[in-house]
């Protein structure tokens, strides 16, 4: 039973549960790492936030939030940023604390977050404050990102059940048996299917209204992601398997590699995805054909590499060889990369210059966007957890120490030199 367990982890808890297993010993060298640039105002879990000094954004500079959060990180290319790049000083606006780790960035709506954590409960989050409006408990973990609709939060557990929870009151709409563990993001298609991946190998998509299951397929491996754009949803699996679906569920394509993949991203008619043999590639969305491969971890042994962000016509992602990679979109050519002291296992937040990295050295780096140096570094406490989302001037992430965190920072001025190729996604 435990190995049947162990097998259905995705690998970023794995490696977070790896390196808790290294002791005090390294612990206590980790913490030597403090840098001039650790914030003296943000306390050190587990002690209470302070009051905040640093301001909100300035309504000029506020932008709006997609109304309709469809899928985790509510972008194909996942850059998970919305409204300016911020940086220095940081404050702790507030911090919640369960003790079991945090592994899924929130879906926001109406100035509310709403995620869930390893002590199983789905929470709706006030954005601002940290209040909780309501919290649904149930008897599993829940690892995968939420989607939101105008109506409903939907979310899968690690029991193998989908849920629809009222998004106001948190109140069950339905629940649907997958059959095995829901390690995946849920997505939307159209407002009116609801779709996520398990850890046997199988996809499926239910309506949204009331759970029913309007189709299925058994791709194989534990299903990651998806990334959804339009009425095009594509999944990827531990057994490198990519694959698009439309509306119908019939499959547009279907490619299989060497190696576990990353969860997939969507930009410029292509689908992006890391493999564990060190390969990022480049497949048309149309028909999967591959566009470009690059070995961005050369020599022997593998390299586990997270879900590439695609931002302003470039690729930025991390390895569990501790780096920060960032390539031409359209070449795959390696434009900079950025050393760590861990893994980075989880896909950075990214700005129009700045890119925001939850590190296994229990850091948040802030990195430059142009050449990849570092702008600063925010101790956390604890292990990477969940990826950063960047909403109007507030971080949010949470650790494998069980601590969720909103770091407000400081609008960061852009040089107008840092980032060629603008337009976005």
């Amino acid at each position: 039973m435990n190995a049947a367990i162990d097998r259905l982890l995705s690998a970023r808890v794995r490696g977070s549960y790896a390196y808790m297993a290294l002791g005090a010993a390294v612990v206590a060298a980790l913490a030597l790492w403090i840098t001039v640039a650790r914030v003296p105002s943000t306390p050190p879990p587990p002690q209470v936030p302070g009051t905040v000094a640093v301001p909100p954004m300035p309504a000029e500079s506020v932008e709006e939030v997609p109304p309709i959060w469809a899928q985790p990180r509510n972008s194909p290319g996942g850059p998970g940023v919305w409204g300016p790049d911020v940086s220095a000083p940081f404050d702790t606006l507030w911090r919640i604390h369960t003790g079991l780790e945090f592994f899924a960035a929130p879906a926001v709506h109406g100035g509310v977050l709403y995620f869930g954590g390893n002590d199983g409960r789905l929470r709706a989050v006030d954005a601002s404050t940290g209040a909780e409006a309501w919290g649904h408990a149930t008897s599993c973990g829940l690892s995968g990102e939420s989607a939101v609709d105008s109506q409903r939060v939907f979310f899968g557990g690690q029991d193998g059940y989908l849920y629809a929870l009222d998004r106001r009151t948190g109140a069950l709409d339905w629940s649907a048996g997958l059959g095995y563990s829901v390690f995946s993001g849920v997505g939307l298609l159209r407002d009116s299917l609801v779709i996520a991946g398990n850890s046997e190998g199988s996809v499926a998509a239910l309506g949204a209204r009331d759970g029913r299951v309007v189709w299925h397929d058994s791709p194989g491996g534990l299903i990651l992601g998806p990334a959804v754009l339009d009425t095009i949803a594509v999944f990827t699996s531990e057994a490198g398997t990519v694959a698009a679906y439309g509306m119908s569920g019939r499959r547009a394509w279907c490619r299989d590699f060497q190696g576990v993949a990353s969860a997939p991203s969507i930009s410029d008619g292509s689908v992006f995805a890391g493999f564990s043999d060190g390969v990022v590639r480049r497949l048309s969305l149309a028909d999967g054909s591959v566009t470009w491969e690059a070995d961005v971890a050369p020599g022997p042994g593998r390299c586990t590499i997270s879900r590439p962000i695609a931002r302003n016509g470039r690729l930025y992602l991390g390895t569990c060889d501790s780096r920060v990679l960032c390539l031409d979109e359209s070449t795959g050519e390696t434009l900079w990369e950025s050393r760590m002291e861990n893994w980075v296992q989880l896909p950075p937040a990214v700005g129009d210059s700045t890119v925001y990295v939850s590190c296994d050295d229990q850091r948040l780096h802030v990195l430059s966007a142009g050449d990849g140096s570092e702008i600063l570094a925010v101790e956390l406490g604890g292990y990477s957890g969940s990826a950063p989302l960047l909403v109007n001037g507030v971080l949010y992430l949470g650790t494998a120490r069980g601590d969720f965190f909103a770091f407000r920072g400081t609008q960061r001025e852009r040089p107008e030199e840092s980032v060629p190729g603008q337009g976005g996604e």
